[in-house]
């Protein structure tokens, strides 16, 4: 789906030649950036409702499915945790939505609820269970295509040409991600989650807290992404609806791209955390939640009750189940 395509107005483009600054496109990613967090323009810095079902929202996660979700979410935590007291540890929610947490108004036997906003800054506790859903795709990343011309990896940015964003390419790329392979097809367009992984760095070195961490997101493998999507990733949702120009009125609509799992379990390892998995979340809840969806089933009466419908929506593989992943590991500190 197509977003309608007025010109810029003349907030948009002030705002765009004040982070152009004297450079004669924006990088993909500081694009991303702009439009998505810019104070002036940010899609995510607007004061209106982004997540739910209901007319105006752009997109809905597994938050909006509310209490279940949260019961969820601490079982999973108790049986990941084994052994270890939960009541030592605070829970640590990144990027939740304005005026929200997961785990708000729920009875729970955290040490405290801690939730952290966009602009909050970010301090992890020393023992902590650090939670996010879908923060790391919401993060900026840089697009390459490859020239079989040039035989080599193009950086590719944004600049305003008369009156539309169009996409160039930038002539000096400070450096290309080792990852890329070294030939490509001709025009192979690579979305590189650049931001996720530089973010999820920040968070797992921030200071050598002990617990868990615990993301749920879209993202695919570091094979998938280098030889199977041509196209790249990168996509706007507006209204409900993915878009494909996701460069048509920054700041109104989203723009994700998916994740590369490989990149952020090896951050996991190089950090410390042990095993680091990646699970659909279907898989994941179905191991570490079972107990509580067994007195799901056990619990209801006849046909499908709204928990029952609650649950299906979160674990049914046509719905959030498969194409949601989680993405975890534990950093505990060693027994005495």
């Amino acid at each position: 789906m197509s977003m309608p395509t007025p010109k810029p107005d003349e907030k948009t483009i002030q705002s765009y030649i004040k982070c152009l600054e004297k450079r004669s496109a924006l990088p993909f990613d500081d694009f991303v950036q702009w439009a998505l967090y810019d104070p002036e323009i940010g899609y995510y810095q607007k004061k209106r409702k982004r997540v739910g079902s209901d007319q105006g929202t752009d997109f809905y996660t597994s938050r909006k499915l509310g209490r279940l979700w949260a019961e969820l979410i601490i079982a999973s935590c108790t049986t990941i945790l084994e052994d270890k007291k939960l009541s030592e540890f605070s829970f640590v929610e990144i990027a939740a939505e304005p005026n929200q947490a997961t785990l708000a108004g729920l009875d729970h036997p955290f040490a405290s609820l801690e939730t952290i906003h966009l602009n909050d800054p970010i301090q992890i506790p020393d023992r902590a269970i650090v939670f996010s859903n879908e923060w790391l795709d919401a993060q900026p990343f840089k697009r390459f295509r490859y020239s079989a011309e040039k035989k080599c990896w193009q950086e590719m940015g944004v600049s305003l040409v008369g009156d539309k964003f169009k996409e160039i390419l930038i002539k000096q790329t400070i450096s290309i991600p080792p990852e890329l392979p070294g030939a490509a097809q001709d025009g192979y367009t690579l979305d590189w989650p650049s931001g996720s992984i530089l973010s999820l760095n920040s968070i797992l070195g921030e200071s050598e807290w002990s617990g868990l961490f615990l993301t749920f997101d879209y993202g695919l493998p570091r094979s998938t992404l280098l030889h199977d999507r041509a196209e790249g990733t990168a996509r706007g949702y507006w209204k409900h609806q993915m878009i494909t120009d996701i460069l048509a009125q920054p700041g109104e609509h989203d723009i994700t791209c998916h994740l590369c799992w490989d990149n952020l379990m090896e951050s996991m390892n190089h950090h410390g955390f042990k095993k680091a998995t990646i699970q659909t979340q279907e898989s994941f809840l179905l191991n570490h939640a079972s107990q509580r969806i067994q007195e799901i089933f056990a619990n209801r009466k006849t046909g499908m009750n709204k928990e029952m419908q609650a649950l299906r929506e979160l674990i049914h593989p046509a719905h959030l189940g498969h194409g949601m992943q989680a993405l975890w590991g534990t950093r505990l500190p060693k027994a005495n």
